[in-house]
């Protein structure tokens, strides 16, 4: 099978959340290809939805190492923040959010992680302000709507996925 077969197998299987068979698919499609941001993108993603963060985010980290247009590495950039703010590293996702939203800064998603990781290192003022400016971004956001689906999820994840909800729902986030 070619690269762009497996890449494009690993991103589908990543998106329907099969993730026992994107972490095979795309282990092979950067066994041929290993600066495929997007294989790498997309292993990481199924990791952090098996709860294995500590993977996740060496992943992250991993594509974050290649030479790459910024117009791609926002998405690593906002993973590793993820990775970290479910790992608890909050000062360390702080760094690698921030640097997602100056590439990027309308998608309102790393907004929300940031808002939980100032909430959590006790910087509340922050915190709300992050979470207005990803509402004002995704309009119509609640807690219930903003999540990836939970379909073959590991429960370890969404423990995780609960934590950051409650925490979004004390700064305002309408539950849904």
């Amino acid at each position: 099978m070619s690269a762009n077969v497996l890449g494009t197998y690993c991103r589908f299987l990543a998106a329907t959340n099969a993730f026992s068979e994107a972490l095979v698919a795309c282990a092979r499609d950067l066994d041929l290809n290993p600066w495929d941001g997007g294989a790498l993108f997309n292993l990481g993603l199924t990791q952090i939805q098996l709860g294995r963060f500590e993977d996740a985010l060496s992943t992250f980290q991993r594509a974050d190492r290649f030479n790459t247009p910024d117009v791609s590495r926002w998405t690593w950039l906002l993973g590793a923040g993820w990775a970290n703010v479910m790992l608890g590293r909050d000062e360390e996702a702080l760094t690698w959010l921030q640097r997602a939203i100056a590439i990027t800064p309308g998608t309102g998603r790393a907004h929300m992680l940031l808002a939980v990781a100032y909430q959590r290192l006790g910087r509340t003022a922050d915190a709300k302000n992050a979470l207005a400016q990803a509402l004002k971004l995704r309009p119509g956001s609640t807690a219930s709507n903003i999540s990836l689906p939970a379909e073959n999820v590991s429960q370890i994840y969404l423990d995780k996925r609960q934590e950051i909800s409650n925490i979004l729902i004390e700064l305002g986030l309408p539950p849904g």
